[in-house]
């Protein structure tokens, strides 16, 4: 018999993720809170759409109400893909209808395996990153994928790992699972690549929700927004290092070239950074926002204080100072309560 995987959160990478694995044979069980999304995809099936190609995928979707059912067939693998202010809430109310060998994934930004294990326990809690797969659940039903699949430039979308960094078998079937959707691999540095991860996310998240712009503001266009992107790319290797995480590349560039263009402003490096984030760019089948941004847009609480607002509280842990980090989370904090709105003028003010 196959895992029953359960996706919890079938919003954008979710729905996703979880709407590829069923075309690939899985039993699949997508939960949602947003009642339209899962009324579209009990009717008319999930349309997945982008890079990879145009498919309508007749799905397993329920509503948050509707996991008692789990009771009477219990889930082997939850994967958590809602926002990272909704972890604990969903570790608590999967953690009942698990398997007796059943186990937590975190498919999330930010660093969130913590709050997960204060629910469910370390030995119940597995971590995966999602590097470069940019999609967006653009209406009930509908989601988009904007980024090249990996397989075609040779770059693990999924990197799937345990907390204490040894290769188990668990983590070595899922990553074979993961794999059906895009190509997916097994690491022992779980924590560097969160870091990873998260340094990605936190060079587009705060600034484009702050400004309400796209992100070829960031990776493209060679003005003071860009050099805001490179300052916070900088910054956040700079926290990590601090911190002890084995930093990979982010965005395809070299965590040092980062460092030197973003802190120490090196003239070299920033060309380095600026042809990367070009060759970058070029994976992407047309522009696109930061889920931050998205959420702005949408007049949603947004990820900020665990995507930016995550750096400059562990700059200070460090006592490395990240304020950039710091200046564009104060500014989407202010645009969440509805005091600011998104606009360009928002970084005049951040130091370049």
């Amino acid at each position: 018999m196959g895992k029953h995987i359960v996706f919890i959160g079938a919003g954008a990478v979710g729905g996703y993720v979880g709407g590829h694995l069923t075309r690939a044979g899985e039993d699949v069980t997508l939960v949602d809170p947003w009642p339209e999304h899962v009324q579209a995809m009990r009717s008319r099936g999930l349309h997945l759409g982008g890079s990879q190609g145009e498919h309508v995928v007749k799905v397993n979707a329920i509503n948050v109400c509707d996991v008692q059912g789990f009771m009477r067939k219990p889930v082997d693998v939850a994967v958590i893909c809602t926002k990272s202010y909704d972890t604990e809430w969903a570790a608590m109310m999967i953690r009942p209808y698990l398997a007796p060998r059943g186990y937590v994934v975190s498919m999330q930004n930010g660093i969130n395996e913590e709050r997960i294990a204060r629910a469910v326990g370390w030995g119940r809690t597995v971590g995966t990153t999602v590097s470069t797969i940019s999609v967006n659940a653009y209406e009930p039903g509908r989601i988009k994928r904007y980024q090249e699949p990996g397989s075609s430039t040779r770059h693990n979308v999924f990197r799937v790992g345990e907390v204490h960094g040894l290769i188990t078998e668990r983590v070595t079937e899922l990553a074979r699972i993961f794999n059906a959707v895009d190509r997916a691999a097994v690491t022992d540095n779980l924590w560097g690549e969160r870091w990873t991860k998260l340094s990605a996310n936190t060079i587009t998240h705060g600034l484009l929700g702050s400004t309400g712009l796209d992100n070829t503001h960031v990776y493209v266009r060679r003005d003071r927004i860009h050099l805001l992107g490179v300052k916070l790319g900088g910054e956040a290797v700079a926290v990590g290092r601090a911190l002890g995480f084995r930093i990979g590349t982010i965005l395809g560039i070299s965590p040092d070239d980062w460092y030197e263009a973003g802190i120490n402003r090196d003239a070299r490096a920033l060309r380095r950074v600026q042809d990367g984030l070009t060759a970058w760019m070029a994976t992407l089948i047309e522009p696109s926002h930061s889920s931050v941004g998205r959420d702005v847009m949408r007049g949603r609480l947004s990820e900020i204080d665990y995507t930016n607002g995550l750096v400059a509280d562990k700059g200070v842990e460090a006592d490395v100072p990240a304020p950039t980090h710091a200046a564009v989370t104060a500014l989407v904090r202010r645009i969440d309560r509805g005091e600011l709105k998104p606009d360009p003028s928002n970084v005049d003010g951040i130091p370049v």
